[in-house]
């Protein structure tokens, strides 16, 4: 039997540019429950998770939480990472990767329950 591989490189357009960022807190029960859970997964689903803090050393949201809207711990955020170009007066283009919100689970039971379809759906963390 011959056995035939194929590799297939998919053009940037077609992959899957997703982040998963999951904000959490110290002191915080459901993140520590979350990140219990997280420690169950697969080498390659937990690599796929974000781990970042809520708030600063300050007390005050973090620039990243505040950009993204995140109020409460923990929160998983699923960001696009688009390259968004400009020409400047000189007619230099001007590029820089802009992250949008595309999705959001608030709680650690929201986030366990949605956590696998998540991750197929965002990521390569499952091959097919």
């Amino acid at each position: 039997m011959v056995s035939i591989s194929l590799m297939v490189i998919l053009p940037k357009t077609m992959m899957k540019n997703y982040k998963l960022y999951v904000f959490t807190q110290d002191g915080c029960a459901p993140c520590d429950r979350l990140k219990d859970h997280v420690k169950t997964l697969t080498e390659n689903e937990a690599a796929e998770l974000d781990f970042v803090p809520l708030k600063a050393p300050s007390g005050s949201r973090t620039a990243l939480a505040e950009e993204l809207s995140v109020e409460l711990s923990p929160t998983l955020v699923v960001v696009h990472e688009e390259l968004s170009c400009q020409l400047d007066a000189d007619g230099d283009e001007d590029c820089d990767y802009v992250e949008q919100s595309v999705e959001r689970f608030v709680g650690a039971n929201s986030i366990i329950e949605h956590l696998q379809a998540t991750l197929d759906a965002y990521t390569y963390a499952h091959p097919e």
